[in-house]
């Protein structure tokens, strides 16, 4: 029996079917091969962030180990004895500059710089060159701690305090009276700052001050603190507490024998130095207020300043 005119559907049929097999396994090989270049990307992206994690990892190993290795070296300047005596001003006063440098952020050197400076007497001109690098080295460090601060606090500067008119108003003069507002991730908190100068002490070259800081809209201030700031009391240590993590500091920018320029430095808590952690009741309060969809928990009492 002669078998029936092929139609040209069952023509196309013929022809697609071998086509459709071979596009199917083009397909299937096309996937397989874009499917293992995108695993072996994504292997050689986890590769490349364990080694540079590795190696940032020893880097800073490396790097805490030579800071230790540099402090414990340059402390031993201000501990050791040399023929009885300890070492030389010209010796306190480098290792002092190389301790300042590298760690101004971490440790309190105020105590040292007193010591030094205790131990220089500025009468002949190697003395008076020693003062000179002392004073230099610590309002360099002051300058760029401010920098730093302001790059997400507020600062008012040349605040300026004459010591013949302080002579004049044994009350006080008030330098700034002022509210400032701090741009936070939970909004903007604003604070009322009132700051006083009391008096001077030529010999310590310190300027006693008075600072209260009340709450916009508030009957009570958050802190009121009476203390002496002098050129070795750097922002990042030497800073009063507010409550919500946050930090004020006077700063005392330049000492002439006639005036003071004085500055005042409101930044957030994340900007204090490594040594100024946050109290265990803050990061608790401030998890609470982002779980209560950004609201803020009460504030906890201010401690002075340290």
């Amino acid at each position: 029996m002669a078998s029936d005119p092929k139609d040209p559907w069952d023509k196309w049929d013929i022809i697609l079917k071998p086509v459709g097999g071979l596009l199917t396994a083009l397909s299937v090989a096309l996937v397989g091969y874009l499917g293992s270049q995108y695993l072996n990307r994504l292997q050689a992206q986890d590769t490349n962030v364990r080694l540079y994690a590795q190696l940032m990892s020893s880097r800073e190993s490396a790097d805490s180990a030579l800071r230790q290795q540099m402090f414990n070296q340059i402390i031993t300047t201000f501990l050791s004895r040399k023929e009885g005596g300890s070492a030389s001003p010209e010796d306190q006063v480098l290792a002092l500059e190389l301790l300042t440098y590298n760690f101004h952020e971490a440790l309190d050197l105020s105590p040292l710089f007193k010591h030094v400076r205790a131990r220089i007497k500025p009468s002949g001109a190697d003395e008076t060159e020693l003062y000179a690098r002392l004073r230099r080295v610590a309002l360099e460090v002051t300058g760029k701690q401010i920098a730093t601060l302001e790059d997400a606090g507020v600062v008012r500067r040349n605040l300026l305090v004459l010591f013949e008119e302080l002579d004049e108003h044994p009350e006080g003069i008030k330098l700034l009276q002022e509210e400032l507002s701090l741009r936070t991730p939970d909004g903007i908190r604003s604070r009322r700052f009132t700051l006083w100068a009391l008096g001077v002490s030529p010999n310590r070259r310190e300027v006693r001050a008075r600072l209260e800081v009340w709450p916009t809209h508030a009957e009570r201030a958050e802190a009121n603190a009476t203390f002496s700031v002098g050129i070795f009391d750097f922002p990042m240590i030497n800073n009063t507490r507010l409550p919500r993590g946050d930090r004020v500091a006077v700063v005392l920018e330049n000492l002439a024998d006639d005036a003071a320029q004085i500055a005042v430095v409101y930044f957030p808590g994340s900007r204090a130095s490594l040594k100024d952690k946050p109290f265990y009741d803050e990061v608790v309060e401030d998890l609470v207020g982002k779980g209560r969809s950004g609201s803020v928990g009460p504030p906890s009492a201010a401690d002075g300043r340290p």
